[in-house]
Formats: C-alpha cells, structure tokens, sequence
C-alpha cells in the first residue's frame, strides 16, 4: 500500500471541509497505520515519510469523542495541525 504526501493532504481537505466524516478519515489512517506495521506501507515521497506518519497518526483520532458526547478536536484544531506540519 502506498500513502503519498499529496493524497494525505487531501485528507486533510475532505476532513476539514467536512467532504468525508470523521469516522471514515479515522478509519482510513488505521487501515495505514495497519500496513505499516505489516511491513506494507510506502511513503512518496520517501523523503516526507515523517511528515506522513506524523499526519497519520493524528488523523487515527479526529474521530474521538469528549466525555460530553461531543468530538474532542474542532475543525480549527485540524487546520492548525495542517499548518504546523506545512501541509
């Protein structure tokens, strides 16, 4: 499986403005952190590989919920985290 710098920003387009829930976004970087740890995960460009693994790892828990019921991280959250990682 292959998980591109591009398409990581992409995810954080299609979360941010809300194209996608936050639970499908979750579930779509489980399932890399998942072939990572198969040994079957390509980063493109290699170069970026920490810039990419640090984005899915926060994006394993845009879906959490606060102990109100409401979710833990807002939409500004996302977009500061995509700036910190100059996305």
């Amino acid at each position: 499986m292959k998980v591109s710098l591009d398409e990581i920003r992409q995810v954080f387009s299609d979360l941010i403005q809300e194209k996608k829930s936050r639970e499908e976004i979750a579930s779509w970087a489980l399932s890399r952190q998942d072939a990572n740890d198969d040994d079957n995960l390509e980063f493109e460009p290699i170069f970026e590989k920490k810039k990419i693994w640090k984005a899915i790892g926060y994006l394993t828990g845009v879906d959490l919920l606060d102990f109100d019921g409401s979710y833990l991280h807002s939409v500004e959250n996302f977009v500061e985290f995509r700036k910190k990682l100059s996305l």
